[in-house]
């Protein structure tokens, strides 16, 4: 007997082929596309006017080890998210050692009572595997958790034994099922990496077929140099290259997206294995310390606080940051202070500045802006997250359109209530997929819906050489959504961002109904989210 029978649905198999309406079925955590529907179902699901599509793939996630802390990854399953790829920008929850990742950055948010008790990518993997979870779960090893375990936030290159001691948690990494290797090459102690140090650690990824997912060292006006030097490390080193949320970044960044598509376009020609992703928002997301120069990060928060409470570097800093507020600087060159939304404080007190940007807490108390950023930075332990708002509309459409570009929130699965539903979230964590199919696909016409949905399921699981999953085909694993593809669309705001997206009826996570009309099942029974690890 079938546990379900999906019937009359528009099935949209993530092929990227025109969709046809047929019923589908699935048994145990598996979908059934045969005669065998004429058998017995424990429940008849109606689809008629709905889209039946696999589960989205998000490329590119922060959950991270707060999966913890968020077992439902709520955000994520309602929006029709099946499976997360976390670890990226250079941050994993394994390998440990002493170290800890930036809280603020890329939307994480701080640990919310998570400890850590492991140590190596395959301990952490294996107690994930016991934790009952909403959705299937994977990682990449970030290099910069690879750099802090071994160097610290020093900034210096690596000694010999100090890089073959990386290369050793990666290789023990990438054994234990780890996608591959991630940069966040803005961020400390990523951004004190030299390329050939990089290229090193991707022989390694190379020997096991992982792939390289970079934050590129720039996504301002020197991208296309940036771009050059992650296809190098492809060339080099013979890893597959995954550019990270790929856009262009201020007024003289515009258009710059057209040249780097061209260069993705001539490296694959060239025999690299280049992809990239995206998220559909204008604004970026990330910690307000990345407007620092790199030199104060060194040796880690603690030294870069100091620097921050020091007069004469605190001066100095003062007049780096009027510098870059200029029309010509990276401040400036963005939309100036006005343009940077407070949207984390993690010290209570100061949580009243969430949902306002520099230029008005400083007209609010008659200071100056940096003298705001220094000063928030000092009271919030350089924790502060903000929004900033940096992205061209046309060059979302021009990125989102190319062929080899697939979907990723860039963010951590959010609550609406509890632990993780502090401070204002990038929308991204609560409506990425449904934007692409609202806006993009039923209101703008820029994408089939067969075409976008591809983007997020069957070319994803392709590229992540993830069998048995992305496509609706016979025996592949039930991973599933049903949608309204009338009523889709995303509805949170960068001021209000706790919104389920609407139009997602079902979700399926290997078989199991995980939502159900607006209802988030209880997983205490269920639980059937998975480890997945890649295939060596």
């Amino acid at each position: 007997m079938l546990n379900v029978i999906i019937k009359n649905g528009y099935i949209v198999d993530g092929s990227g082929q025109k969709g046809y309406t047929a019923d589908i079925g699935v048994i145990d955590d598996r979908i059934i596309i045969s005669p065998k529907l004429n058998l017995n179902s424990n429940r008849i699901i109606n689809a008629e006017g709905f889209v039946v599509s696999p589960g989205f793939i998000d490329i590119h996630s922060h959950t991270d080890h707060l999966v913890y802390a968020n077992q439902t990854c709520e955000s994520k399953v309602t929006q029709g998210v099946t499976l997360e790829v976390s670890g990226n920008c250079g941050e994993s929850a394994a390998p440990r050692g002493g170290y800890h990742c930036n809280e603020a950055m890329c939307d994480w948010g701080p640990n919310h009572g998570v400890i850590p008790d492991w140590q190596s990518m395959g301990e952490f993997l294996d107690k994930l595997e016991l934790l009952p979870k909403t959705i299937n779960f994977a990682t990449y090893t970030g290099h910069g958790t690879l750099r802090g375990v071994v160097i610290g936030y020093d900034d210096r290159s690596p000694s010999t034994a100090e890089l073959a001691s990386m290369s050793t948690l990666l290789e023990e990494s990438l054994k234990a099922g780890s996608f591959g290797l991630s940069t966040g090459l803005i961020y400390p102690p990523g951004c004190y990496a030299a390329t050939s140090e990089l290229i090193e650690l991707c022989k390694v990824c190379k020997k096991y077929n992982g792939i390289y997912a970079s934050h590129l060292r720039n996504e301002a006006f020197d991208l296309l140099n940036s771009v050059d030097e992650a296809i190098s490390i492809g060339k080099s080193s013979g890893v597959s290259v995954q550019l990270s949320h790929h856009k262009a970044c201020g007024n003289r960044a515009r258009g710059l997206v057209n040249q780097s598509l061209i260069m993705i376009d001539k490296a694959r020609h060239d025999g690299v294995d280049v992809w990239a992703d995206q998220y559909p928002y204008n604004a970026t997301c990330t910690s307000l310390s990345s407007l620092l120069p790199s030199w104060i990060h060194d040796g880690g928060v603690e030294s870069m606080l100091s620097r921050l409470k020091d007069d004469y570097t605190s001066r100095q800093l003062k007049e780096y940051l009027k510098k870059e507020s200029e029309p010509d600087g990276r401040i400036g060159d963005t939309g100036g202070w006005e343009s940077i939304l407070i949207n984390h404080i993690f010290t209570p007190e100061l949580s009243k500045y969430e949902g306002m940007n520099i230029t008005e807490i400083s007209k609010m108390y008659n200071k100056e802006p940096e003298d705001v950023m220094i000063d928030l930075l000092i009271k919030d332990n350089a924790n502060t997250g903000i929004i900033h708002f940096t992205i061209d509309d046309n060059d979302i459409k021009t990125v989102m359109k190319h062929d080899s570009v697939l979907i990723g929130s860039d963010a951590t699965a959010r609550t609406k209530s509890g632990v993780l539903s502090s401070g204002k979230p990038h929308p991204r964590a609560f409506g990425t997929f449904p934007r692409i199919l609202g806006k993009y696909v039923r209101e703008e016409h820029l994408l089939s819906l067969e075409a976008a949905i591809a983007k997020m399921t069957g070319k994803t699981a392709s590229r992540l050489k993830i069998v048995d999953r992305g496509f609706i085909r016979d025996g592949y694993f039930a991973d599933l959504v049903i949608f309204d593809p009338d009523k889709i669309n995303d509805k949170a705001g960068y001021l209000h961002p706790h919104q389920y997206s609407e139009g997602v009826e079902y979700v399926f996570v290997n078989g199991e109904i995980v939502y159900n009309n607006s209802q988030i099942a209880n997983i205490a029974k269920t639980h059937p989210g998975r480890v997945i690890r890649r295939i060596n």
